[in-house]
């Protein structure tokens, strides 16, 4: 005959059994859940999303892009595999800095950008230890929200352009003789509203049309970024234009100390870049992030993003590999760069004497 205590044990095991039991199916259940969570491009837009990457993407020949498709075939139903494959795949063939947004990801990006472009002007205000002979402009990134329409895109652009531009202009009150630009926190989104929010600071190298800043390397040569009258170009496109966009300092010319750092990607480089080569302008800093390259949106077919990274930035000088760009002056982060890029500043013939 058992004892109470066998019996007892019976049950505790019987009991644990059950528990894991009921474990394993709230794991099963939990991990189906998760699967199903996992966001994919529809069939036609994963084939789109492919076919750009091997065909444009700037690092397109890192890729076996038949060793991708057959990846993508041997997962089957599983689709957290699938992601994984696809998100190697344009992280591979962009360096890292492309990348497919589902629509809970575009979502945050749009969210990201409201953020962002709310806190803009507390972004712009100066920090605690800037000398009062220097403006200081820390340029926070501006975020394209993707879910807006392209007027609402561009009137936002505009409306980013104008405060930094409104900011030199409020600092610009004859007590200035030199300017931080501040991209150390940088970490990118459209260039163009950056680069027309900062065109009183920027003297491009005089050319028959028009003053330039930077470019794209394409297949029919450079494709220069220009400056003009309260506009932006590329090539022969405008990318941003307003009538109110056209301060110029008091003093004309001035010169410009550029902080850059780790935080210092995409179109935060391409703000470092557009001063590379200018007369009177100096880095400081630590190395750039190193997606110094140029981003599409492109919206596939069922309406997902797809970020596709299609070429290097250069300097004005056509000068540009789409890596880290490295500071003119290795500096510490943080407070020591801005004393390092004041005192370079002060030391410069427009502030002396003053």
């Amino acid at each position: 005959m058992a004892s109470i205590h066998d019996k007892e044990s019976s049950m505790l095991d019987l009991r644990n059994v059950r528990a894991a039991m009921l474990a394993t199916l709230l794991l099963s259940s939990a991990a189906a859940v998760a699967e199903e969570t996992v966001e994919l491009p529809s069939p036609e837009a994963r084939e789109q999303m492919l076919q750009l990457l091997e065909t444009q993407s700037l690092y397109r020949g890192r890729v076996d892009w038949n060793d991708v498709r057959a990846r993508l075939n041997a997962a089957g139903d599983d689709r957290a595999q699938q992601r994984r494959v696809l998100d190697e795949a344009a992280a591979l063939s962009s360096g890292g800095h492309g990348r497919w947004f589902s629509p809970s990801e575009q979502r945050q990006r749009s969210e990201r950008a409201q953020r962002l472009n709310a806190a803009q002007a507390t972004d712009l205000a100066a920090p605690r230890h800037a000398n009062p002979r220097i403006g200081v402009l820390r340029v926070s990134p501006f975020v394209e929200d993707l879910q807006r329409s392209e007027s609402e895109r561009y009137d936002a652009r505009k409306v980013y352009a104008l405060a930094l531009q409104e900011r030199i202009a409020g600092l610009d009150d004859g007590t200035r003789c030199g300017w931080v630009v501040d991209v150390s926190s940088n970490g990118g989104g459209n260039m163009w509203p950056m680069l027309f929010g900062l065109l009183p600071l920027l003297h491009g190298t005089p050319d028959t049309q028009g003053a330039l800043i930077g470019a794209f390397p394409s297949a029919n040569g450079l494709l220069w970024w220009r400056q003009a009258e309260g506009e932006v170009v590329q090539g022969n496109a405008s990318m941003l234009r307003s009538r109110q966009g056209a301060y110029r300092l008091r003093a004309g010319t001035a010169p410009v100390a550029v902080v850059m750092g780790a935080g210092t990607a995409s179109s935060g480089e391409a703000v470092a870049l557009a001063f590379r080569g200018q007369p009177g302008s100096r880095s400081f800093g630590q190395p750039s992030a190193g997606f110094s390259t140029g981003n599409r949106p492109t919206t596939l077919v069922d309406g997902t993003t797809l970020l596709l990274t299609h070429n290097v930035m250069t300097d004005r000088n056509g000068q540009g590999d789409g890596g880290r760009m490295q500071p003119d002056q290795a500096t510490p982060s943080g407070p020591a760069t801005l004393a390092a890029a004041q005192a370079w500043l002060l030391a410069q013939p427009a502030c002396q004497g003053r």
